[in-house]
């Protein structure tokens, strides 16, 4: 291209990008920016009701001066084929009506924010606003909120009348400032520059050149010797800051599992061992649901930051990611950029965010499959080897028991070294076939002495009974193809598309036939029979079937992404070390790993930044408000008879355990039964009803009776 005519070619760039720019900031003519802000909503069934007939008066005093778009609300318990409507009314001070507004019951889609039609008005600062909310034929339930946390988020405070809480009431913000293009397409701006850029570059050097001088930018040579390592750096920092956003600021990922790790973490740091009720008295209480192993790490984590048991779970988690980071590169060296990606698998950033054993379970298997291939490899038999496979197996087991199926693993490649030494054409060495028998032996060994003081100690080898339960194995089925179906797109951190998740079970199932097939074709084509690829597959493989096998004999939950994402993530690495394989001289390989390490880059700040702008109160701080008002009249080291409070908050007051009584209970069968506590609680309403209802004991009824006139939320009786 001669000279004229590429500085003719790169102002027609320059021209072009400015009047892209110039587009971007036009405004759209639709409207100003709007922001929609809603508080926080408990996940717990807690709700202010309202019933047919009924009027909510709620007083709101403005805290600013703004323009509130519209008003949106979250409700349950309505119809969607119902009838009736919730009317909305807002007046000011004076009683003059502002607007009205009136929302169908079968509009409302339940648990989800519905906006009430148009309510567009100014708010303005110091005025007090009554809302009244009247249900016709219907009955509608707002969700309750921690009513600090919501008068923090609201432009406005609620005052509701009757009701000491918040409710699921949200509003729309709008800005004074109009709506761009460039608002509307996120990063267009800095997109476009980047692209007229390289245009000019390719108009003025030629492709060939451009690429040539593109290799000797020095920031593009620290990328090609530090590129992985700065990859890991920056993956470590976001799935962090996803875990302190999402686990903490943004929600609380508690389960029942959750808690009962946390409780017993709290008791071990307390000193109080294995006992998990050590804390509230009982002394016999043997930890043995759950293997020891993680609640064990929770609870040294306590003690070396300081901090209390949930946020030490949370820092917890962002040390094993970095442990699990820090395997896979010492594992494949400047290739584990490549191998890391998969850490952003959905399955397991849900599992970051939880208080669940299966991250450190994950690392343990990965030592395992890791020390499994050291040993198949190794021609001199070291002690060490096999040392590193007995104890990566036993710390599988320790963290889950399930982790015992890494024993039927060992045993299959000892089945595949005697298949060959009897048929194959290069005879095993039979010294490793006993070795790892011994290995598995010893280590086993010691998994059944775990379990048998668990025996001794609680009763049952796992804590609990874990016999067949009834299961509709149709239904079962179903959620198995479905959980399969979700590992598939879990992997590229995407959720099932709508599209593929409204198809036929039988169109499902022809899914995750076609790509478990494609997956065996393409591992058999290309994997070596003891390479580490293949050790890592077969682990997963034999998890997958085991886990399979076992959950259609025994009780547990259905099938879903916490029980495969630890085994889908071994696949992941060995077929990623295919892949990788075949990739060796693809050229874009520099210009892959650019583009993740700015995409992860964007990720990563995109959450951090929106949680910076809208300065929330943690989510954890309000869910802690409102446990310590559920247990404000609750004495320490108390047992809860029907106990209504959130099943999560078990850790929070491990000096609280709950309780029943029966008719055939006496005051002192329940303060033997209960020895380790100094108070019993019973919701005052459950008290007086059981007084009513006569089937209770006179001791029961008489201890009741006497506390009955001091009772607010619960009637409390001392017990010793």
């Amino acid at each position: 291209m001669k000279k004229s005519a590429k500085i003719i070619a790169c102002a027609l760039v320059v021209l072009l990008t400015c009047f892209v720019q110039v587009i971007l900031g036009k405004n759209t003519g639709l409207q100003n920016k709007s922001e929609d802000v809603h508080p926080p909503l408990f996940d717990t069934p807690s709700y202010v009701e309202l019933y047919d007939g009924n009027t909510l008066n709620i007083e709101l005093t403005a805290k600013e001066s703004c323009h509130m778009g519209s008003m949106s609300v979250v409700l349950v318990n309505t119809n969607p084929e119902g009838k009736g409507t919730i009317s909305f009314v807002l007046d000011d001070a004076s009683g003059n009506e502002i607007w009205t507004a009136e929302l169908g019951e079968s509009s409302v889609v339940i648990g989800e924010w519905t906006g009430i039609g148009n309510t567009d008005f100014y708010l303005e600062e110091g005025v007090v606003y009554r809302l009244l909310v009247t249900a016709n034929g219907c009955d509608p339930f707002f969700i309750k909120t921690q009513l600090d946390a919501t008068n923090k988020v609201l432009p406005f405070s609620e005052s509701i009348e009757g009701v000491d809480t918040g409710i699921s009431l949200g509003t729309t913000l709008i800005s004074d400032k109009p709506l761009t293009y460039a608002d509307v397409f996120y990063h267009s701006r800095i997109l476009s520059v980047i692209l007229g850029l390289a245009l000019i570059c390719f108009i003025v050097f030629g492709y060939g050149r451009s690429v040539m001088a593109l290799r000797k930018v020095p920031e593009l040579k620290v990328l090609e010797g530090f590129g992985s390592d700065i990859f890991l750096g920056v993956l470590f920092i976001t799935l962090c800051f996803s875990i302190w956003i999402n686990g903490y600021l943004e929600g609380i990922n508690i389960s029942a599992d959750s808690a009962g790790y946390l409780r017993e973490a709290v008791n071990m740091a307390a000193g109080n061992g294995f006992h998990y009720d050590g804390i509230a008295g009982y002394k016999s209480s043997w930890f043995a649901n759950w293997p020891i192993l993680y609640p064990a790490m929770i609870a040294l984590m306590m003690k070396i930051t300081g901090l209390e048991v949930y946020a030490a779970s949370k820092v917890l988690s962002m040390v094993l990611v970095g442990v699990l980071i820090l395997i896979l590169r010492i594992t494949y060296k400047k290739d584990a950029w490549f191998y890391a990606m998969f850490m952003t698998n959905l399955g397991l950033m849900y599992l970051y965010w939880y208080s669940w054993s299966e991250l450190p379970f994950i690392i343990f298997m990965v030592l395992f499959a890791l020390s499994l291939h050291r040993v198949l490899v190794d021609n001199e038999n070291r002690v060490l080897n096999y040392a590193f496979l007995g104890i990566s197996a036993f710390l599988c087991f320790l963290t889950r028991y399930f982790g015992i199926f890494t024993y039927f693993v060992i045993g299959l490649y000892m089945a595949l070294l005697i298949a060959d030494n009897i048929w194959g054409s290069k005879k095993a060495d039979i010294r490793k076939i006993v070795y790892m028998g011994i290995t598995a032996f010893i280590s086993g060994c010691m998994c059944i002495l775990y379990m048998l003081n668990n025996k001794i100690q609680n009763g049952m080898p796992s804590g609990v009974s874990r016999s067949m339960w009834w299961d509709d194995y149709q239904t079962l089925t179903g959620d198995l193809v479905k959980a399969l179906l979700a590992e598939i797109f879990n992997v590229f951190h995407i959720d099932v598309p709508s599209y593929i998740s409204g198809l036929s079970y039988g169109k499902s199932v022809l899914i995750v036939l076609l790509v478990i097939v494609i997956l065996a074709v393409f591992v058999l084509g290309n994997a070596k029979k003891f390479s580490r690829e293949s050790v890592f597959v077969t682990t997963g493989v034999v998890y997958y079937g085991m886990f399979i096998v076992i959950r259609y004999f025994s009780s547990m939950d259905t099938f879903y992404y916490r029980f495969f994402a630890p085994a889908s993530f071994l696949l992941t690495l060995g077929i990623a070390g295919l892949l990788l394989g075949k990739m060796r001289n693809v050229r874009f390989r520099n210009g892959l790993l650019l583009a993740v390490i700015a995409f992860v880059c964007i990720f990563g700040w995109s959450d951090y930044a929106e949680h910076i702008r809208t300065n929330k109160l943690p989510y954890y701080d309000i869910v802690q408000m409102n446990w310590d008002g559920d247990y404000a009249e609750i004495p320490d080291r108390s047992v809860v008879i029907f106990s209504t409070l959130d099943y999560r908050s078990q850790y929070y007051r491990p000096d609280v355990v709950e309780g029943t009584i029966s008719p055939e209970d006496t005051m002192d069968s329940l303060k033997e039964r209960y020895f380790g506590s100094s108070q019993m609680c019973i919701l005052t309403s459950d008290a007086t009803a059981m007084v009513d209802a006569g089937i209770y004991d006179n001791s029961i009824n008489k201890a009741i009776t006497d506390n009955l006139d001091d009772a607010k939320k619960y009637c409390v009786i001392t017990l010793n």
